[in-house]
């Protein structure tokens, strides 16, 4: 693990809707957190032309999200050997992110979906089977592989409370960020918001705590801070996750969760064939 960067940031001026920030309650486990996450909404709205709303500066716009703020978002789990691991790391820094699940995962350990979203974590998806290739498929399995990443999801919180339920997003990743103007459009008829990121830590490269930890540090110096890719299936990330989040804290940036409006899914479940189920 290398030293945190000598370079400090200022904290930005807290928004008006931050709670969390204007009680000063702090994180029992974590002195430089605060209690609660702050919550910034990220609207599913169709772009004019139908298409998806579409966030994540390395491929679209940057979205709400403030300088200086980072929202965690966790890809391809939930891991069998690593989620619970990760769920509790965010705990300790009373942290609390956004998740975005694939299928065939869901399907075998869907007691660890309801334990995310029973801990106020949000619940998007990241396709059926995570075919990185996927734009090059028919539409036809275009269409199964996002729907079947919804179902699952669906499946998987039918029997948690109402509030937890309510926590399953209308948002998608596309595995690979390997988008196409079809699933584009397919998604947006169906108010499915599409998240790319603003920086990621190169995790999937099998690189080594060391080497997430300073190129994850750069990359969020780069584009000060913004929505960063992460990925449960990795050891070495989940192995410098607490570490990190502590560099970013002394840094001046602080976490906030990416949520969707308050309406967003109850209009998803309104569209023709829809992705996501109203509140059952």
């Amino acid at each position: 693990m290398i030293a945190a960067s000598a370079v400090a940031f200022g904290v930005q001026p807290a928004r008006p809707a931050d709670q969390a920030a204007a009680s000063g309650a702090r994180c029992p486990t974590d002195p430089l957190a605060p209690a609660v996450t702050p919550q910034v909404v990220f609207d599913s709205t169709p772009r004019p032309d139908g298409s998806a709303a579409r966030y994540g500066s390395l491929q679209y716009g940057r979205g709400p999200i403030a300088p200086y703020e980072i929202a965690i978002t966790i890809d391809d789990g939930p891991d069998a050997a690593l989620h619970q691991r990760v769920l509790d790391i965010l705990d300790q820094h009373c942290i609390k992110a956004t998740f975005f699940f694939v299928g065939r995962y869901v399907d075998l350990h869907p007691e660890m979906v309801r334990a995310s979203a029973a801990r106020g974590h949000i619940v998007a998806t990241h396709s059926l089977t995570h075919p990185n290739n996927l734009r090059r498929y028919s539409h036809a399995v275009e269409a199964a592989q996002i729907r079947g990443g919804f179902d699952s999801v669906r499946d998987a919180l039918a029997s948690s409370p109402p509030q937890d339920r309510a926590r399953m997003a209308p948002f998608f990743r596309f595995p690979g960020l390997n988008a196409s103007p079809w699933m584009l459009d397919y998604l947006g008829a169906r108010r499915i918001a599409v998240f790319s990121s603003d920086f990621g830590t190169d995790d999937w490269r099998g690189i080594s705590p060391e080497a997430i930890e300073q190129r994850a540090v750069r990359y969020a110096n780069a584009s000060k801070g913004g929505v960063v890719i992460m990925h449960e299936t990795r050891p070495h990330m989940v192995e410098e996750l607490s570490a990190l989040i502590t560099i970013w804290e002394k840094q001046g940036y602080r976490f906030v969760q990416v949520v969707p409006a308050a309406d967003a899914r109850a209009l998803a479940a309104r569209t023709p064939d829809p992705l996501v189920p109203s509140i059952w």
